[in-house]
């Protein structure tokens, strides 16, 4: 930050010191943020689900596949990925397990709703983005 001055000089310059307030970003300018964000929380979900000892049914796993395999190509932005995490919280919500198990259980279903709304936030500040193109007249 530039400092205030203390003195004036009497001869014929001046000077103009303007001063704002940082202006805060908005969700638009971290779009990639976001994405990277709605990736990790979805890792992180993986990852405590991994470190559960309980046998996965079929359907469950194959989420737990493709939710996976979205991770691992960076994919957070596509319906496959939605689908398979929000059918991954709904299997884990409906999941009985042991009572000492339901603080990571309850983590696991938060860090898939995460995942999923940052997901669907960046999907729909790049359609508005595109929206408000085609009404500008920028068409491809």
């Amino acid at each position: 930050m530039i400092p205030a001055p203390t003195h004036f000089p009497n001869d014929n310059s001046h000077r103009v010191a303007l001063f704002l307030q940082p202006t805060p970003r908005d969700d638009f300018d971290g779009l990639e943020e976001l994405t990277a964000n709605g990736l990790q929380a979805a890792r992180k979900a993986l990852e405590d689900l991994a470190s559960l000892t309980i046998q996965l049914d079929r359907s469950t796993a194959a989420d737990v596949t493709e939710l996976r395999q979205a991770v691992e190509k960076r994919r957070l932005l596509n319906d496959r990925f939605v689908d398979a995490a929000y059918a991954l919280k709904t299997q884990i919500a409906d999941m009985e397990h042991p009572e000492d198990c339901s603080e990571i259980f309850d983590r696991i279903a938060q860090e898939l709703q995460q995942a999923i709304s940052l997901s669907n936030r960046v999907r729909d500040l790049l359609a508005a983005e595109r929206d408000v193109g085609w009404h500008r007249g920028i068409r491809d």
